[in-house]
């Protein structure tokens, strides 16, 4: 495909634009599919010339064959289009055996200087914007295309998409799919089609190019189910003022969606957590590694925030990335320090937040966390009551909310919420696989055996459903699936000692005292070379039978909150140790009756 410059036709009542890839016929946009689009373009950018078929097919489908029949249906469903008749040759003439030929007259026009619908002329951008006939109520953002980009400007994508997420979950009225949610469409082609994958009615689409100081930002909100443009932007500024591109952006695509805002929830939209330019890009770098939820991204985003605190110690959202990331590197799967340390230092930057803004839904969210890391459960309770009244949509948080919930017992109420959860972000990984692992704490192994395996189909790749899958199969005694996979879950994440741990659990189980003891001895020696939770080495030694030990180290990972030992209501694989009296007084430590 040729790249489409930004430059507009007009032609009889139409008018098309090729970079904001609209045609309106008297104002009105026209909706055509994307293949019927390109037809129309490659036809007005060669008017009164004849374009073979072949030629025509290798544009519009490079490296893919097409038989002419596709074509054909294209260049019907363009003559509908543009109100052409049977026999009636007003725009495109079919040339028998050879091709087509744009016969209309066509004029090249300077896209400033077209109507479209409603104009807005804000400083330097042109928005556009078209009478919605039904109301929007969910909406995906995705990660903005890089233009030229080098890879110093990795984060600008996503970083933008992010930060306008953040702003656009302030309004009640409709659900925002999370970053989370959207990273897996960087560089998407078709974004109806991600829309319609994400269950979302309409997607905020772009890209961004930087060049020195300067930025330039087109935008596009279209429709997910027939691809029609409700709003389109085109931004150039200083990167210094890209705050107030992002202000433009949230507030037109709040009037797109012709919603009535409450002053608080405009004063919301507009809202900016720092007006430090250096500072700003330092947090969305800092969120863009903590999204990619690694151990290395996770140790770069807590330089990055702390880098931008440094510069503005007023940044509330920066201080709530450092939360995110201190509470994930304690957490189960990430280790890498020591926990308790990791949880306090989470903690102190979450206060810090909420210090300078009590509103942070986000950082509330993480200090809930934290708070049933350091078993303050009352305090979890109230930080996540807190949240949801803050931010319903908040999928995150009704996620952790649910295993909250299952922890104390209250398994039917971790249900509801986890399905809230994934209500809100049905493609979510994690909270699919969740939606296994609380039927599987309430000792429900073949549902939630089920769960995994339909998660599965969405990304065999995800680690996280081969565990919880692998520890199903191993409660109902069927090892060798169970070993099987955990070993997949090994190679999916890299070795985690986590992981190893629970794979020597089940070699024990299954019988296999050598292997068992092989992984015991693996997981030992790394422990000499960095961070090993006590709670695998606990595991671990309870396969082998070795209660003793596995108590004492129970008792060592209690003392450093271990990310496990918040599970010690729930985990099957601590049953054979429930009566024991120590146990109970663990449970009691951790905040549980025993």
């Amino acid at each position: 495909m040729s790249k489409q410059a930004d430059v507009s036709y007009e032609f009889g009542p139409f008018r098309l634009n090729a970079s904001e890839r609209r045609l309106v016929r008297n104002g009105k946009p026209v909706s055509l599919a994307p293949k019927v689009f390109d037809t129309l373009l490659a036809l007005v950018e060669n008017s009164r010339r004849l374009i073979g078929k072949d030629e025509l097919i290798s544009r519009l489908w490079p490296d893919t064959f097409v038989e002419e029949a596709t074509l054909a249906r294209n260049i019907s469903d363009l003559r509908k289009a543009l109100g052409e008749s049977s026999g009636e040759a007003k725009y495109i003439e079919t040339v028998p055996k050879s091709g087509y030929r744009f016969v209309a007259e066509v004029r090249q026009v300077d896209p400033k200087d077209s109507v479209m619908i409603v104009e807005r002329h804000t400083r330097s951008h042109l928005v556009v914007q078209e009478e919605l006939e039904t109301e929007v109520r969910s909406i995906a953002v995705l990660p903005f295309k890089r233009l030229g980009a080098n890879d110093a400007d990795e984060h600008l994508g996503l970083g933008l998409a992010d930060a306008l997420i953040t702003r656009l979950t302030n309004i009640r009225q409709i659900t925002v799919r999370p970053t989370s949610a959207v990273m897996k469409y960087d560089g998407a082609q078709d974004p109806a089609a991600a829309g319609r994958e994400l269950r979302v009615e309409a997607v905020l689409e772009g890209a961004i190019q930087r060049s020195g100081e300067r930025v330039r930002v087109t935008v596009q909100l279209v429709s997910a189910s027939d691809e029609t443009p409700l709003w389109a932007g085109k931004f150039d500024e200083m990167f210094t003022d890209i705050f107030a591109v992002e202000d433009s952006i949230s507030e037109q695509v709040a009037n797109a969606l012709t919603l009535k805002l409450t002053g608080e929830q405009r004063k919301m939209l507009g809202k900016r957590y720092t007006e430090n330019s250096d500072a700003y890009e330092l947090y969305l770098k800092g969120r863009y590694y903590w999204n990619k939820r690694t151990t290395d991204g996770l140790e770069r985003s807590l330089h990055c925030f702390h880098q931008a605190i440094g510069i503005d110690p007023s940044y509330a959202l920066a201080y709530a990335g450092l939360a995110d990331s201190y509470t994930l590197l304690g957490d189960v799967g990430f280790t890498t320090i020591q926990p308790k340390e990791a949880f306090s230092k989470g903690k102190e930057a979450a206060t810090r937040a909420l210090e300078i803004d009590d509103t942070l839904a986000e950082a509330r969210a993480s200090l809930a966390h934290i708070h049933m890391h350091r078993y303050e459960w009352i305090e979890a309770r109230d930080e996540f009551e807190r949240t949801i009244e803050l931010n319903p949509n908040y999928a995150y948080a009704r996620q952790l909310r649910a295993f909250y919930f299952a922890f104390q017992g209250r398994m039917q109420e971790a249900r509801v919420e986890i399905r809230r959860a994934l209500k809100l972000e049905p493609l979510s990984l994690p909270i699919n696989t969740d939606l296994g692992v609380i039927p599987y704490f309430a000792r429900e192994y073949d549902q939630a055996i089920e769960q995994y395996r339909q998660t599965l189909d969405l990304d065999w790749k995800f680690e996280r459903t081969h565990f919880w899958l692998a520890a199903a199969y191993e409660q109902k005694r069927m090892y060798e699936e169970a070993i099987s996979e955990y070993t997949i879950a090994i190679d999916l994440s890299g070795g985690n000692s986590e992981v190893r741990a629970s794979l020597g659990h089940a070699y024990a189980q299954a019988g296999r005292k050598s292997d068992a003891l092989r992984m015991l001895a693996e997981v030992t020696e790394e422990s000499s070379r960095g961070y090993v939770s006590p709670y695998d080495m606990a595991i671990i030694n309870l396969g082998l039978g070795e209660t003793e030990t596995a108590i004492k180290w129970l008792v060592r990972a209690c003392d450093e909150h271990a990310g496990w030992m918040i599970y010690l209501t729930v985990d099957p694989r601590l049953d054979s140790v429930r009566s024991e009296p120590r146990f109970k007084e663990l449970l009691r430590r951790v905040g549980f009756e025993g």
